[in-house]
C-alpha cells in the first residue's frame, strides 16, 4: 500500500513553520512577484533562495521584511529588535555602521549597495541585518580602518 507522502510531510513540519511559509509566499504574491523574482529578492536579503532553508527565526524576520515592503500580512511573531538576540547585531552596532556609511558618502545608509558589497566581502552575508554580532564588529572595524587609510592618503 502506497502512503500519501504529502500528508506525512505536512505532519513533520510544525504548524507555526507552515504558517510562516504560507505568509511568506502570500506576501510575495501580494507584492506582485513571480517565483523567480521572489527567490532572487529573498536570496539578496536573507542569503537563502528557498524559504525552507531558513531557520524559523530567519523566516519570521523575512516575513517582517515583506510586511515592511508593503505586503498586507499578519506575522504571528513579534517584530525583531536589534540587540535582543546574541546572534544579531545590536541597535548600537547598526547605528555605527550606518553612521560610517554616511561618512563614506553612501547616502542610502544600511540599504546602500556599496555597503552591501563591503558587508558581503567582510562578513560573507548579503545584508548587515543578517550578520552576527561578531561579524558586525568586524564590519565596523573594517570601515574604521578604511576611513583611517583614506584620511592618511589625503
Amino acid at each position: 500500500m502506497k502512503k500519501d507522502t504529502k500528508k506525512d510531510t505536512k505532519k513533520e513540519i510544525p504548524q507555526r513553520r507552515r504558517t510562516l511559509l504560507h505568509i511568506a509566499h502570500k506576501a510575495a504574491t501580494q507584492l506582485g512577484w513571480d517565483e523567480d523574482t521572489r527567490r532572487d529578492i529573498q536570496k539578496t536579503h536573507t542569503g537563502h533562495a528557498s524559504c525552507r532553508d531558513m531557520s524559523d527565526t530567519e523566516l519570521a524576520e523575512w516575513c517582517w521584511m515583506l510586511k515592511d515592503m508593503g505586503a498586507d500580512i499578519y506575522v504571528p511573531n513579534p517584530a525583531p529588535r536589534g540587540g535582543r538576540d546574541l546572534t544579531k547585531p545590536t541597535t548600537l552596532q547598526l547605528a555605527q555602521i550606518e553612521r560610517l556609511a554616511f561618512e563614506r558618502g553612501w547616502k542610502d545608509g544600511l540599504d546602500d549597495g556599496r555597503l552591501r558589497g563591503f558587508v558581503k566581502h567582510t562578513a560573507g552575508v548579503e545584508d548587515v541585518r543578517f550578520a552576527s554580532r561578531k561579524q558586525a564588529t568586524n564590519i565596523i572595524n573594517g570601515m574604521r580602518r578604511w576611513k583611517r587609510q583614506a584620511e592618511s592618503a589625503a
